[in-house]
């Protein structure tokens, strides 16, 4: 395996959990890589077979171009992503997103040493107290569902390399310290250096 070759890391997490903070300080604390920042918006589409037809599209897309650019060099952090949609499609466009489960499944196999899946959860309370106004969850009872959901996708999904963080009463600085451990261990250029934090991750 090519020690050069880009790693693709999915930041989940419910809203005001800290991706927007982790994506920067991913980048910041690997200054050996160079990393394309990516950030999807919502799409605009009310009708619920259009919204699927386009998010199957779109997620296809995704990770045919992870493997296409396999070989390249620069890597990518995604914040957030495809699994999402099986937490949100339910909980507020009346539809499963399971279906994400079978187009990842077409990748993840090529993909597996290059892929990585970290989610961030946090207490219900916590995150409401942070509310701006701008998410979809009208109750303490939504964002915990939230949190639910995005536990329940990482254990479903077939990312080899995967890291379910609670952050609560952890820093910004703290999270990232788990993060890095955790994508640097599992690369073969730092396989020889040695880190003290323990961490839990599904295997």
């Amino acid at each position: 395996m090519q020690e050069d070759r880009p790693i693709y890391i999915i930041l989940e997490a419910p809203d005001r959990c800290g991706k927007d903070t982790q994506q920067e300080l991913i980048i910041k604390n690997m200054p050996d890589r160079v990393f394309h920042k990516m950030h999807y918006s919502a799409l605009p589409f009310k009708d619920r077979e259009k919204h699927i037809t386009h998010s199957s599209q779109l997620y296809d897309q995704l990770l045919k171009s992870m493997l296409a650019f396999s070989e390249q060099s620069i890597s990518a952090i995604f914040n957030r992503s495809y699994l999402s949609e099986t937490i949100y499609a339910p909980l507020y466009r009346g539809y499963s997103g399971d279906y994400v489960f079978d187009i990842e499944k077409r990748y993840t196999t090529q993909l597996a040493d290059q892929l990585y899946l970290i989610t961030m959860v946090n207490d219900p309370a916590i995150l409401m107290s942070r509310d701006d106004g701008k998410s979809q969850h009208g109750s303490l009872e939504d964002i915990q569902a939230e949190v639910d959901g995005f536990v329940r996708a990482h254990h479903k999904s077939s990312i080899k390399n995967k890291l379910l963080i609670d952050v609560k009463n952890m820093s910004p600085e703290e999270v990232s310290a788990v993060i890095v451990q955790f994508l640097r261990e599992r690369r073969p250029e730092y396989s020889k250096q040695q880190y003290a934090i323990d961490f839990e991750t599904d295997k």
